[in-house]
């Protein structure tokens, strides 16, 4: 379990675009804060697209990839846009490896 710090911070477009920006480590210990964090952002008033950028994240687990897909999943119940941007290194491969970046990276 990773005792590194994370950032969740949001920053609203008056187009409708919320872009949540990720930096740090995301493991089991912050999964449920992650989940909840991007279901809520997708349901959010007046926001059409979710965009989760992962420029500042080092790592991503199992618990991490699950609050990407809830999100995912709140914005497609909201009938709202969600995208991933800024994978790299070993946090993109995660997503290649899981399928998720062909749903989630467009």
């Amino acid at each position: 379990m990773s005792t590194s710090p994370f950032t969740i911070s949001q920053q609203e477009a008056p187009t409708g675009i919320l872009r949540v920006t990720l930096a740090g480590d995301f493991d089991v210990s912050v999964g449920p804060a992650l989940s909840r964090a991007l279901a809520d952002a997708a349901r959010r008033p007046g926001v059409t697209h979710v965009v989760v950028d992962l420029e500042q994240t080092r790592f991503i687990d199992s618990h991490a990839v699950a609050g990407l897909v809830a999100g995912y999943e709140a914005a497609t119940a909201a009938q709202r846009q969600f995208t991933v941007v800024n994978g790299h290194g070993t946090v993109q491969e995660v997503l290649d490896i899981t399928g998720l970046s062909e749903v989630l990276c467009r």
